[in-house]
């Protein structure tokens, strides 16, 4: 059996490294909690190649006195704790004094620091863990701290880090955490020599919020405050409407500190019960105050988490201040209900993009009423059907197109064995389900589900086939996005394109969206890309480019798919079961869930009793 020996000093420090740094992103949360620490009130960040090359941290803090500047980065020496019982009253963001020894295992170091009251400043550096001799430095007071060429002696870990975008995106989100934690804070953030964010001091929360996140979210903001007491909850939360398909936009902040909770998740998402459907988040800003000596924040590497003495008063008070503000607001769920008057007529043709004669069979006279019209586009060749008059002009109209026509209505071969529809056997219940009848028995569709299946199956062919319609805007569409989202959509800028979805980089966190696939045109292009963003958040290992597209285009089907709650015509309804023949896999939509429930007679003779 092999002897117990003593690890080395070296090994010990790059294992302790492994659990505090895991990407760029940590190294600049740990500088700048320090700073912060320090008590600086404006602090410069400067990156190149996502901070794998260089991360630079200036700030005009109190320093650090020379003789300490060894110390730094010496394993668990910090001036923040003195006994084990101070672990249990944080009043700081960094307390472990772990930071500065991991970084200087694991890359080159420059620490370089002017104290305040001191005549001069001075620098040592640190190349994996060897230090160099305290010299005399001449820069500002401050500190200013720089990291170069990261995981240099760890090429395993390197190995495993992301793009430059993807990193990027993770460090302008602890930026973000951090503005956001520290309201009064001055923060600049550059990367490869240009501006990504200039905070100034005087911008509140609310302004923050708008310059992170966009003016649509910032708008729909209602205050949060639980009033005075020795625990308190006060912030921001976001109008239902303004919802998301993951919970990425809900931040909670501890004593000054970003953390993460699920049971507080959990409280917040029940407030909105009923305000929200199912699978969709509300977005969040909510800011705890609790007395130090309640709460553990020593349990979790990267400090993330924490733990409460009285974890259900919190959990009350988070679901209870934020469900108050909400009848505050006197808000409903806003369904659907049956106009009292005729609706303006919709686009039923954006069912699907505009056809070959030789693709599908189509009914005769094609609905023609559902959804919006289309944006204005350029470079848009009109549909076949659209330069025929249901009628008269069709009778006007060469003998090969309505021979076309006539030949397309025939059902094909393999729609032989499909049951014949009685006509008017098929009805809409709730403005979700169509009921229809057939020799089996009763079928109860959901239209939303087989609406999206049909809309996957014909953006996959017409992907494969390379003949995907794509609509360009007349003017291209700026979106502002979370700097992590606009990373994250940089990145996957190629299999986006295959999608019809053509982003490029504007400036800032903004990016413009130049096309779309023109299957998808009834929906607003955001709301398209908005739904995909949902879907590449959400991962934090995205899967092989085929899978990832298959995910994409099943994330873009749902999104533009008919919705429950919208009322569809009898033609209409008729045609979407004329398109459910003609699909591959009618019986399930893209993510698994199923489009059509089947009572057959037997089952409906039983729970009547008439066998």
């Amino acid at each position: 059996m092999p002897r117990i020996l003593q690890l080395s000093s070296d090994v010990i420090t790059k294992i302790a490294a492994g659990e505090v740094i895991e990407r760029p992103s940590s190294v600049v949360k740990e500088l700048l909690e320090n700073s912060i620490d320090a008590g600086a009130t404006r602090i410069e960040i400067d990156l190149e190649q996502g901070g794998t090359e260089l991360i630079r941290i200036v700030d005009n803090g109190c320093g650090i006195e020379a003789d300490d500047l060894p110390l730094a980065f010496a394993s668990h020496a910090t001036s923040k704790l003195v006994t084990a019982d101070d672990l249990f009253n944080i009043h700081t963001l960094g307390f472990r004094g772990e930071a500065l020894a991991s970084i200087g295992s694991i890359g080159h170091v420059t620490l370089q620091s002017w104290p305040t009251g001191a005549p001069r400043g001075h620098e040592i550096r640190c190349e994996g863990h060897a230090l160099s001799d305290v010299r005399p430095w001449g820069g500002s007071p401050g500190t200013r701290i720089e990291v170069r060429h990261l995981f240099y002696n760890v090429p395993v870990r390197k190995k495993f880090l992301k793009g430059v975008g993807t990193e990027l995106g993770h460090v302008t989100e602890t930026v973000t955490r951090l503005a956001l934690a520290n309201p009064g804070l001055h923060l600049v953030l550059r990367h490869n020599g240009k501006m990504v964010y200039d905070i100034p001091a005087s911008a509140n929360l609310k302004d923050r919020l708008g310059l992170f996140f966009g003016a649509e979210i910032r708008d729909a903001l209602y205050a949060v405050d639980s009033g005075p007491g020795p625990v308190s909850l006060s912030g921001y939360m976001a109008d239902p409407k303004c919802d998301r398909g993951n919970a990425k936009l809900q931040y909670l902040f501890l004593n000054g500190r970003w953390f993460r909770d699920r049971s507080l998740s959990h409280g917040f998402q029940e407030a909105y019960r009923g305000l929200l459907m199912t699978g969709r988040y509300a977005i969040g800003f909510l800011y705890l105050k609790v007395p130090p000596n309640t709460v553990d924040v020593n349990v979790h590497p990267t400090k993330s988490e924490v733990r409460f003495r009285e974890n259900a008063l919190i959990y009350s008070l988070v679901r209870s201040t934020v469900k108050n503000r909400l009848m505050q607001e006197n808000l409903i769920p806003q369904l659907r209900l049956p106009e009292q008057e005729p609706q303006s007529p919709r686009d039923f043709r954006e069912f699907l993009p505009p056809p070959q004669w030789s693709l599908q069979p189509l009914p005769t006279p094609v609905p023609t009423s559902l959804f919006s019209p289309r944006r204005e586009t350029a470079e848009q060749t009109p549909a076949p059907w659209e330069t025929l008059d249901r009628g008269a002009q069709m009778m006007q109209a060469p003998p090969v197109v309505v021979a076309a026509l006539e030949e397309a209505t025939q059902a094909p071969a393999e729609m032989q064995h499909l049951p014949a529809l009685a006509p008017g056997s098929a009805l809409q219940l709730h403005d979700s389900y169509i009921v229809l009848e057939t020799a089996e028995g009763m079928l109860v569709i959901d239209q939303h589900a087989l609406h999206e299946r049909i809309l996957f199956e014909q953006l996959r062919k017409r992907i494969r086939d390379g003949k995907l319609e794509v609509q360009k805007l007349l003017i291209p569409e700026p979106i502002d996005l979370p700097a992590e989202q606009a990373a994250i959509v940089l990145e996957f800028k190629e299999p986006l394109a295959e999608l019809g979805l053509d982003v490029s980089e504007f400036g800032g966190t903004t990016i413009l969206l130049s096309s779309y696939p023109t299957l998808l045109s009834r929906r607003p292009p955001f709301e398209i890309l908005q739904g995909v963003i949902d879907y590449l958040v959400s991962k934090d290992r995205p899967p092989t480019k085929e899978i990832l597209l298959d995910h994409l285009m099943a994330t873009m089907a749902c999104k533009a798919a008919v919705k429950a709650g919208d009322r569809l015509t009898q033609d209409e309804i008729t045609y979407l079961l004329h398109l459910r023949q003609l699909a591959e896999d009618s019986h399930h939509c893209p993510h698994g869930r199923p489009t059509t429930l089947l009572f057959s007679r037997k089952q409906l003779d039983k729970q009547f009793g008439r066998t």
